[in-house]
């Protein structure tokens, strides 16, 4: 037997009588291989696989030689992919007032990753990016003077649609940019978003948390890729309709209808109020609230739906939602269809103030009313006028009893012309109280006319595909619901907005508001824990004042920019004295 056999049986022998201890295993490896003896003996030798083997030779070798010394067991180093490692530091850029607790709690919400701060730390440290936090909040720094300022005083109101943006477009990359520009766009009546190209200033983009505008062909390819689905989901959240569960609604329902200029496809059309003549369109339909004076529901259409029929199935899905203690709605002309009259009727705490249409058998009914029903009132829109008014039943078609009947008579006029007909389901309130409540309709057409002027609601985007393969399309309205329904908001917001300053502002239109405070510049200073806001002096800026300092003692956080807190100052009359001269003099 030679020597290398002994060594061998003897090591053999020695593992036997200690089978339990891995140092005395991992030194008898090292003793075998030392003297000679081939690798696959040492590893029959000690129960090893010829890797294990290899792997212990590897690291004494590695080791100074000082490999054995801590006999214990020693945790696996967990690595992190390089794919979550990129998404921690974009988290990190995109957050840098956070921690590395705050990062470690994203891994496990965003992908169910249980991973210590002492990991992330180690994982920095190794891509030499331990400064990471140091440089990004380094470059937060900036100041720049910009125009579109006053978006920032919508901020409070746009909080919480932004949460509802990234609840509804979970997945969608680039959502909230997308729908901050299109919101932003109808505020500061930018029609349509090929503007964009030439809106450089960096105020709207800070504005939407971006450094840059969104260019409109991103903007497009967003939209395109945005499923209709998603949009559903965004006009569900944001609709208006909590503060009405459970009380009185009192609404408007209306149409507007937007024209289309198209020669490529053939689609619907319908008489336009404006123009006078029979041509393509669409219609919008809204829910219009009348004691707060917003927008609560909406649905495009094309051009061949009516008011009466789409009203009839609005109300319905209204009811069905909010689950009100009663709601009294008002019709134009366009809502006067005895089928839907009857079925108005029919439906529980429901009660109506309709239009009439002077239809042939509907006159004849009205003639036979004597002169001495109708009682003179003063007119509720000129109180130096007198008018005639006579409480009547008309006989509607469908119906089996009569329709009560605010006749208005008019004796200047004749023929037809000389009666303006309302039908109501109330028996109880007054005639003239009802006329007076037929009149608040006209808030509804206000809303319109500021919407349509201010907001911009006539340009949005096509029903149609621009290239189609058939002569007649099919209505789509996933783009005009998105766009549509953004104008709605924008013009709700800036109500709340001008309702939160002094009295004197309530009754300004949206562009007047916009005009005043909103479309101003200022002096925009961010850093990694805050932006602030100084505006240019202006005449009215102390109506700003209280406002501001409620968003200032709140500590605003504006989760679309890097969960900045929000800061508003205002520039002296001093100051901007002497910047005017400074200029002046440069």
């Amino acid at each position: 037997m030679n020597t290398k056999e002994m060594i061998a049986d003897s090591v053999r022998d020695f593992l036997e009588s200690h089978p339990h201890s891995r140092v005395i295993r991992w030194v008898m490896v090292l003793l075998l291989l030392f003297n000679g003896i081939p690798q696959k003996t040492v590893a029959s030798i000690t129960n090893y696989t010829d890797r294990q083997v290899r792997n212990i030779r590897d690291k004494f070798e590695n080791s100074n030689g000082d490999f054995t010394q801590g006999g214990k067991k020693r945790g696996r180093k967990k690595k992190i992919k390089k794919r979550i490692f990129g998404r921690i530091v974009k988290y990190i850029m995109d957050h840098p007032r956070s921690k590395l607790k705050d990062v470690a709690r994203y891994l496990k919400e965003e992908y169910k990753l249980e991973v210590s701060v002492k990991t992330i730390e180690r994982e920095l440290e190794e891509y030499d990016l331990s400064d990471l936090y140091k440089l990004v909040r380094k470059k937060e720094k900036r100041t720049v003077h910009v125009n579109y300022a006053g978006g920032w005083l919508l901020a409070p109101f746009i909080a919480d649609i932004v949460k509802k943006i990234r609840q509804a477009y979970d997945g969608l990359p680039g959502s909230v940019e997308a729908i901050l520009t299109l919101f932003f766009l109808s505020v500061f009546g930018i029609e349509r978003p090929f503007h964009l190209e030439d809106l450089s200033d960096p105020g709207f983009a800070v504005l939407t948390g971006r450094t840059g505008v969104l260019s409109r062909t991103t903007l497009f390819r967003w939209t395109k890729g945005c499923k209709k689905s998603f949009v559903l989901r965004f006009y569900d959240l944001t609709r208006p309709l909590s503060d009405f569960v459970g009380k009185k609604l009192k609404i408007s329902i209306d149409e507007h209808v937007i024209a289309r200029w198209t020669r490529k496809v053939k689609i619907p059309g319908t008489k336009h109020p404006t123009r006078g003549k029979a041509m393509k369109a669409d219609k919008l339909f809204y829910v219009f609230e009348l004691t707060k004076k917003r927008l609560l529901s909406f649905k495009p259409q094309p051009g061949n739906a009516t008011l009466a029929n789409t009203a009839l199935k609005m109300i319905k899905e209204l009811i069905s939602e909010v689950k009100p203690e009663s709601v009294r709605m008002i019709l134009d002309a366009g809502g006067c269809k005895a089928s839907v009259i009857a079925r108005l009727s029919k439906i529980k705490n429901l009660s109506f103030l309709v239009r009439g249409k002077r239809q042939r058998n509907l006159v004849k009914q009205w003639e036979k009313v004597p002169k001495s029903e109708y009682k003179e009132y003063t007119d509720p829109g000129d109180p130096e006028k007198k008018i005639l008014i006579a409480d009547v039943g008309t006989k509607i078609r469908g119906c089996k009893e009569l329709v009560r009947t605010i006749l208005l008579l008019n004796e200047k006029e004749k023929g037809k012309d000389r009666f303006y007909p309302i039908y109501t389901s109330d028996e109880v309130t007054s005639t003239y109280d009802l006329l007076v409540e037929y009149r608040s309709r006209q808030n509804h057409e206000l809303c319109y006319r500021v919407m349509t002027h201010d907001l911009g609601l006539d340009a949005l985007p096509k029903s149609y595909p621009l290239n189609p393969k058939v002569e007649k399309v099919q209505f789509r309205d996933k783009h005009v619901l998105l766009v549509g329904w953004l104008k709605a908001l924008a013009f709700n917001i800036i109500n709340d907005f001008k309702e939160s300053l002094d009295k004197k502002y309530h009754k300004m239109t949206a562009g007047t508001i916009v005009r005043k405070f909103i479309n101003r510049p200022a002096t925009i200073e961010t850093t990694a824990d805050n932006i602030v806001v100084k505006f240019d002096y202006f005449r009215e800026c102390k109506a700003l004042k209280e406002y501001c300092d409620t968003i200032n003692q709140s500590n605003l956080e504006i989760s679309w920019f890097k969960d900045k807190v929000l800061r508003f100052e205002f520039e002296t009359a001093d100051e901007f004295k002497k910047r005017k001269s400074f200029l002046s003099a440069g």
